[in-house]
């Protein structure tokens, strides 16, 4: 692949401003649009470090969730625009599946229903459809039966075809770019693409060519575009029911709005988040959206790639180390040096203030435990970036909380900071013990 000898941008810059300013926000927006599979049940244990794929896919737990990636992009990393642009781009790609799902179920329910008025007219006795008013194009009496058993067969042909599977993200590129063909040796089903594809037709399309062939087995290949399947939806409509465009969420006028939007954000010159790119990718891009009309996913499979081997290679590395393997940020390591500092200081003008007045009874003395442990305590969670009680108390610091703290709920995390704060704690102890046995045991001198 042509990305992977591609050089990712360095990914620190100005802009911090994101869309997203609460966790709830950022998963309404995910959760709907993510490329997850059948693994997307819970996440099983494993014993290695969570993958940019897992993560940005909601795969993982605090403190390395999606969400506290997404605030140490935009408060750390200082540059949210990559993780956004991914983040669009895979609600693009939601909304063409729920756009491809919406053609899928609309076909299946006028299916049913035309099943039913069969059924219905053919009972004994009953003389009149099940619906009432039907439209002209499609309900006359002459026709009726014919139309009916062509939009079958037809629909049967797609299914079994998986022209509208949303599952598949190239078929469904393909069929929403109109290159998803069928082949088909009845004449009543070539007759419905021919009277789909004219009635789909508008007047740019006049002069295109007919994209119709015969095989070698006399099969016709008909190419099928999102245009024909709403065709066909819309002559199963009664008069006093919606069209397609207002009775579902994702039309084909949202899908090129979307990537419309996408291009303006973050491709064009005036774009104000900006993503740094190689030119001609961008180019691409632009030519396919607003000169091609394109809004499939796959135009933004190649940019959006490159910008996940961007954060792979260096914002999601100092993401772990910052939030993997230590549970204290580093505003809060900056003033536990600075405690450190106070607390040694008192430690040792009580154990030389102590030595030098030859206070007794000597027992005294070790009052200087407390403050070297609280001085190596702060001294050693700041230094390896670990607090042990911190930790047993099963939380981590975190910006991505208002309160400041996050539950550790990532198992091999939790694993990793349970060993990373045993050896903290020992080495406190240790230094701790050390240097009040000194100042207990040696002899006092008074001044």
């Amino acid at each position: 692949m042509a990305l992977s000898n591609a050089n990712p941008q360095r990914l620190s810059g100005p802009n911090t401003s994101s869309n997203f300013v609460r966790a709830d926000d950022l998963e309404q927006k995910v959760v709907s649009k993510l490329e997850v599979d059948t693994l997307q049940s819970e996440k099983q244990s494993v014993n290695r470090w969570p993958t940019l794929f897992e993560i940005l896919n909601r795969r993982t737990q605090s403190p390395v969730d999606l969400w506290s990636f997404y605030v140490y992009m935009r408060d750390e990393q200082r540059n949210i625009d990559y993780l956004d642009f991914w983040i669009d781009t895979v609600q693009h790609m939601g909304l063409c599946k729920a756009y491809v799902k919406g053609l899928k179920q609309s076909l299946a329910v006028n299916e049913r229903i035309r099943n039913a008025d069969q059924t219905f007219n053919s009972a004994p006795g009953q003389s009149t459809p099940l619906r009432q008013q039907t439209p002209q194009s499609n309900r006359q009496s002459n026709t009726s039966s014919r139309d009916s058993k062509s939009s079958s067969l037809l629909l049967d042909l797609l299914m079994r075809n998986n022209l509208l599977e949303e599952s598949d993200s190239r078929r469904m590129s393909a069929f929403l770019r109109g290159e998803s063909s069928v082949r088909s040796s009845d004449p009543l089903v070539n007759a419905k693409i021919d009277e789909l594809k004219r009635k789909s037709q508008t007047p740019s399309d006049d002069n295109s060519k007919d994209t119709s062939r015969e095989s070698n087995s006399a099969k016709r290949v008909s190419t099928i575009n999102p245009q024909m399947i709403e065709t066909m939806i819309q002559q199963d409509l009664l008069p006093r029911e919606k069209p397609f465009k207002d009775s579902h969420f994702a039309t084909r006028e949202k899908l090129n709005q979307s990537a419309q939007n996408i291009v303006r954000t973050y491709f064009l010159d005036s774009s104000p988040k900006k993503i740094v790119i190689p030119p001609e990718m961008v180019e691409r891009v632009i030519q396919a959206v607003q000169r091609d009309g394109r809004d499939d996913p796959e135009v933004f499979d190649e940019s959006r790639e490159f910008v996940f081997k961007a954060m792979e290679h260096e914002a999601y590395p100092n993401f772990l180390r910052y939030h993997a393997l230590s549970n204290v940020t580093s505003k809060s390591a900056a003033y536990r040096m600075l405690g450190s500092f106070f607390s040694g200081l008192g430690a040792f003008w009580t154990g030389y203030t102590l030595i030098f007045l030859d206070y007794q009874p000597k027992q005294v003395r070790w009052v200087v435990v407390v403050p070297f442990f609280f001085a190596f305590y702060l001294l050693l969670s700041s230094y390896y970036r670990v607090d042990p009680l911190l930790y047993f108390a099963g939380y981590s610091e975190s910006h991505a909380s208002k309160n400041g703290l996050v539950r550790i709920k990532e198992p091999f995390v939790k694993n990793l900071l349970k060993r990373r704060s045993i050896f903290v704690l020992l080495l406190i102890l240790l230094m701790t013990a050390v240097l009040s046995i000194i100042f207990a045991l040696v002899p006092g001198r008074r001044l």
